[in-house]
């Protein structure tokens, strides 16, 4: 039996408009539908500058401490009191001995309530303590 190809010349072209419609209706739904990450992040604090810096990932094995200004301390769920940050990090030490913290101070807050942070964290067993700052722009 002899099969017989039609006369019309097939180019090879494919028609991929619909495939872009989807993709860019999937870009926009991902857009739309993504929660960012800014609840560790303290607006009120202003980070130092520092032109050679390495990033870090914001795993989330990471418990951030902003330290305002003013000297007090915001975590995840707010303004807490130093006592009570020593408790939701040995916690968490408890849960995970290989723990991380990042501390973000301020830029103009006082050295001195930084070096209490970090000092609290070593205290709790906390072995990776990282300083944030930001690279100038």
């Amino acid at each position: 039996m002899k099969i017989r190809r039609s006369e019309e010349s097939q180019s090879g072209v494919i028609n991929i408009s619909s495939l872009l419609d989807v993709m860019f209706i999937l870009i926009i739904f991902f857009l739309a539908t993504t929660t960012f990450k800014d609840e560790e992040r303290d607006i009120k604090v202003s980070l130092p500058e520092n032109a050679k810096g390495e990033s870090l990932s914001s795993a989330p094995k990471v418990i951030v401490i902003n330290v305002r200004q003013d000297g007090s301390y915001i975590m995840a769920n707010g303004a807490v009191i130093p006592e009570k940050m020593q408790k939701i990090v040995l916690q968490a030490v408890e849960s995970d001995p290989e723990q991380k913290v990042l501390i973000r101070g301020d830029q103009n807050a006082l050295h001195g309530h930084v070096a209490a942070a970090v000092a609290m964290c070593r205290h709790a067993g906390i072995h990776e303590v990282n300083i944030g700052y930001q690279l100038p722009q």
